[in-house]
C-alpha cells in the first residue's frame, strides 16, 4: 500500500503500483547438457530472449497501471523481480534485473557465500539443511522456496527444456505446475535441442478451467500434460495481446467497474436520478409555475417506470458484479457512524445490558466512550522487538478492521431495531384499542395509530434500506479482509501464508476470452502481500534469514496464541451467559402472558391486552433476534475453537521444554527448529482460518429482511 495514506487515518490506503516477476529455470549444468553445448551464440539467443521479455513485461506493466490512476497510488510504478542465487538461468536474469529497471529480490535455500553472485536488493534465505549431513537438498526444499517466491510474484517466466522422465520431476516442471494450479500466467522459454532459439509459449486464460485444475492437482503430469496449456508465439504483437489480455485480469479486474456506460452502472444511476413521490410533484409544480425553471420534468408513465424499477431492487437488489465490489472496496474511504448511529447503538447498549442483566455494559452505555486505540502490534512478550520491519501491512488491515466494525454494528444495530419497533408497533395497536393516554384526551384519539405508522413505516424503509446499501455484505467482506491480514501477519515471519493468498480468484468465461473476477478479496489481499513484497528484517533492510529468529518467534507464538485462546474463551462465556439471560427474559414474557390469559378467564380487565398481545410480541423480538444473530452457534463455535487451541497451547509449551534441553546449535538445529516453528505457526492459522470460514457460513445468509 501506499506509505502516503499513513498519516492520516481516515484517509483510504491505495494500492502501490507494484508488479512481482518470479524466473525459474535450469542450473548452467543442465543447461549445458541439453541445450547450450558450448554454443555461444544459444547463451546469448536465451540472454536477449529474456531481456526482451522484460522490457515487455515493464512496458504493459505500467501502461495498465496508467490506466487505473485513480486506483493506485500516485508514486512511481515498481517492477520486481524474484529469482534465486544458483548458476545457469537465476545468474543471467540477476544480471538484466537492474539493467531492465527491476528491483532484484532474492529468495534461495540457503546462504550463499559466492564472491562473484550478483548483489541483490534484497535477500531471503530461508536456511535450509539436510538432517543427514553433507548431504544435498531434496528437490521438494527447494520445490518449497518456489512456491514461496510464485505467492510474491503476478507472473512466471520459465526457461525449461521439457526433457523430463516419465512424470515431471525438475524443480522448473513442479513451479510451472503449481502456477497453472494457481491460474498464474506462465511465459515459457521451451529450450528445444533442435533450434538455436528458444521458443516462446504462454498459457492462455480460457484454458484453466476447474477440471483441468483438478487434474493438474489430482493426477502426475508428464511433458504433453503441461505443453497442452500453452501456445505458441510466432510474433511480436500475438506476444503483446496475449500479455495485455493477461495484465487486464492481473492489474485492471476492476475495469468494467470504470465504465459509465456498462449496463450496470446505466441500471444504478437511473435508481439514484430516480425522483421520490413528493420530488416528483415538486419539480412539476416548480416548472409550472416558475418562469426560470426551463428543463422538463419527467412524465407520469415514465416516472412510474422509474418508481417500478426502483420498488423491484428494493425488494430484491442484484448481487454486484465482483469488479464492482472491488472497485468499490478500492476507492471507498473510512466509513464513521453517524451521530444517529452512535446513539442508537448506545441505546442498543443500553436496552440490552438491562435485559441480560450487564451492569458493565450499562455503566458503559451511559458514559462517554473512549477513543478507539485502533490497531495494536503484537510484540513479544520479553521485550525482543518483532523481526520483521512491518510493510503498509498494518495500514490496510487497521482500514478493514474499522470498516468491519462500522458495517458490524450498522448490521445488528438495524436487526435490534426492526425486531423491537415490530414489537412496540403491536403495543401501539393495543393502546390505540385500548385509549390508553394521551389518546382519550381531546384531538388526540388517532395518536397510537400514527405512531403504529411510523413504526411500520420504519420498519419497511430500514430494511429496504440495510438490502439496497448491503451493509450485511460489506460488513461480510471486510472482516474477511480483516481476519486474513490478520492470520498473515502472524506467520509473516516465518513466511507461513494462509490459503486466501494462493486461491485462484479469477476464473475463464465460458462463451469468451480471457477470464473474470470471481473473488474481489482475494485478489485484494494477494495484491497486498504481492505489493507489501517478501519480509524485511529490521537491523538490516537488504537481508532476511528465517532461522536467525527462532527464539524470538517462540515467543511470539506462545503471546499471540494466548491473546486468542483467551479471546475466544471469553467469547465462548460471554455469548453463551447472554444467551441464557435473553432466554430467560423471553421464557418470563411469555410465562406473563399464560397467567394474563388465565386471568382473563376469571376476570375481565381491558388492559391485560397489554400482557397477551404486547409481551408475546416482545418475547418474539428477543428470540428473532437470538436467532438471526446465531448466539447459540456462535457461543458453541468459539468453545470449539477455544479448545483447540488450548491443546495447541499444551503442544506449544512441550515444544519449547524439549527445545531447551536441545544443546545442537548446528545450521541443521536451527533449520529443524524453523521447521518446527513453522508447523506450530501453520496449525494456529489453520484453526483459526477454519473458524472465519464457519463464522461466514453461519452469518452469509443471515441479510436484513423483515421479522416474522
Amino acid at each position: 500500500m501506499s506509505s502516503s495514506p499513513l498519516a492520516s487515518q481516515l484517509q483510504r490506503p491505495r494500492l502501490r503500483p507494484a508488479f512481482g516477476v518470479l524466473v525459474a529455470g535450469h542450473r548452467q549444468q543442465r543447461l549445458n547438457q541439453n541445450w547450450l553445448q558450448q554454443q555461444s551464440e544459444r547463451e546469448s539467443a536465451l540472454r536477449s530472449t529474456l531481456k526482451q521479455l522484460l522490457l515487455d513485461l515493464d512496458v504493459s506493466a505500467n501502461d495498465a497501471f496508467a490506466k487505473a490512476k485513480s486506483v493506485y497510488a500516485n508514486e512511481p510504478s515498481q517492477l520486481k523481480l524474484i529469482t534465486g542465487e544458483a548458476s545457469g538461468v537465476d545468474e543471467v536474469v540477476a544480471e538484466l534485473a537492474h539493467e531492465c529497471g527491476y528491483h532484484l529480490a532474492a529468495i534461495t535455500a540457503q546462504d550463499s557465500h559466492q564472491a562473484n553472485r550478483r548483489a541483490a536488493d534484497q535477500r531471503v534465505i530461508l536456511g535450509m539443511h539436510s538432517p543427514v549431513l553433507n548431504q544435498n537438498l531434496s528437490q521438494d526444499d527447494y520445490s518449497l522456496r518456489d512456491e514461496l517466491a510464485l505467492s510474491f510474484s503476478d507472473l512466471l517466466i520459465a526457461v525449461w527444456d521439457t526433457q523430463e522422465p516419465l512424470i515431471i520431476t525438475s524443480g522448473t516442471a513442479r513451479i510451472i505446475r503449481t502456477a497453472l494450479i494457481r491460474r498464474k500466467p506462465v511465459l515459457l522459454l521451451r529450450l528445444d535441442p533442435n533450434l538455436d532459439q528458444p521458443q516462446l509459449l504462454i498459457n492462455r486464460p480460457a484454458m484453466l478451467t476447474d477440471s483441468h485444475l483438478l487434474e493438474l492437482e489430482a493426477l502426475s503430469s508428464d511433458n504433453e500434460a503441461l505443453l497442452q496449456y500453452f501456445t505458441l508465439m510466432q510474433t511480436q504483437s500475438q506476444l503483446s495481446l496475449a500479455i495485455s489480455e493477461w495484465m487486464d485480469l492481473l492489474l485492471l479486474p476492476f475495469l468494467p467497474a470504470m465504465q459509465p456506460d456498462s449496463a450496470e452502472n446505466k441500471r444504478l444511476a437511473k435508481i439514484a436520478a430516480q425522483p421520490s413521490l413528493l420530488g416528483f410533484l415538486f419539480l412539476w409544480i416548480k416548472f409550472l409555475f416558475l418562469p426560470s425553471v426551463n428543463q422538463r420534468p419527467p412524465g407520469l408513465f415514465s416516472w412510474l417506470a422509474g418508481a417500478k424499477q426502483w420498488l423491484q431492487v428494493m425488494l430484491n437488489p442484484p448481487n454486484p458484479s465482483q469488479s464492482r465490489r472491488l472497485m468499490e472496496l478500492l476507492t471507498r474511504g473510512y466509513d464513521t457512524l453517524s451521530v444517529k448511529e452512535r446513539l442508537i447503538g448506545r441505546l442498543h447498549l443500553f436496552c440490552s445490558a438491562i435485559a441480560r442483566l450487564n451492569w458493565t455494559d450499562l455503566k458503559t452505555s451511559v458514559q462517554m466512550a473512549s477513543r478507539s486505540k485502533g490497531y495494536q502490534k503484537v510484540t513479544p512478550s520479553n521485550g525482543v522487538t518483532h523481526p520483521i520491519d512491518e510493510p503498509d501491512l498494518e495500514h490496510i488491515f487497521s482500514w478493514a478492521e474499522t470498516q468491519a466494525d462500522c458495517f458490524g454494528r450498522r448490521h445488528r444495530d438495524g436487526i435490534w431495531m426492526i425486531y423491537y419497533a415490530a414489537a412496540f408497533a403491536v403495543f401501539c395497536a393495543v393502546a390505540g384499542a385500548l385509549s390508553i393516554w394521551p389518546a382519550n384526551m381531546p384531538g388526540l384519539l388517532m395518536i397510537w395509530a400514527v405512531f403504529e405508522f411510523i413504526l411500520l413505516r420504519f420498519i419497511v424503509g430500514h430494511v429496504l434500506q440495510a438490502r439496497f446499501r448491503d451493509w450485511h455484505g460489506h460488513w461480510m467482506s471486510y472482516r474477511y479482509l480483516a481476519e486474513q491480514l490478520r492470520y498473515l501477519r502472524i506467520g509473516f515471519p516465518l513466511l507461513v501464508l494462509p490459503q486466501a493468498f494462493n486461491r485462484p480468484y479469477w476464473s475463464p468465461n465460458a462463451n469468451a476470452r480471457g477470464g473474470q473476477l470471481s473473488s474481489a478479496e482475494n485478489w485484494l489481499l494477494q495484491r497486498v502481500l504481492i505489493s507489501s513484497g517478501l519480509p524485511v528484517s529490521r537491523s538490516d533492510s537488504t537481508r532476511y534469514c528465517l532461522t536467525e529468529h527462532n527464539s524470538t518467534m517462540a515467543n511470539y507464538l506462545r503471546q499471540v496464541l494466548d491473546e486468542h485462546r483467551q479471546y475466544f474463551s471469553r467469547s465462548h462465556v460471554n455469548l453463551h451467559r447472554d444467551h441464557v439471560y435473553l432466554h430467560r427474559l423471553a421464557f418470563s414474557l411469555f410465562f406473563i402472558t399464560f397467567l394474563a390469559v388465565t386471568l382473563h378467564f376469571f376476570v375481565k380487565i381491558s388492559w391485560i391486552l397489554i400482557f397477551t398481545a404486547f409481551f408475546p410480541a416482545w418475547g418474539a423480538a428477543i428470540h428473532g433476534i437470538l436467532n438471526h444473530n446465531e448466539v447459540v452457534r456462535m457461543s458453541s463455535l468459539a468453545g470449539q475453537v477455544s479448545g483447540q487451541l488450548a491443546v495447541l497451547d499444551e503442544a506449544c509449551t512441550d515444544y519449547q521444554r524439549m527445545a531447551a534441553k536441545r544443546t545442537d546449535t548446528s545450521e541443521q538445529q536451527r533449520w529443524r527448529q524453523t521447521q518446527e516453528l513453522r508447523q506450530l505457526f501453520a496449525t494456529l492459522t489453520r484453526i483459526l482460518s477454519d473458524e472465519n470460514q464457519h463464522w461466514r457460513s453461519l452469518n452469509r445468509h443471515n441479510q436484513t429482511d423483515l421479522p416474522a
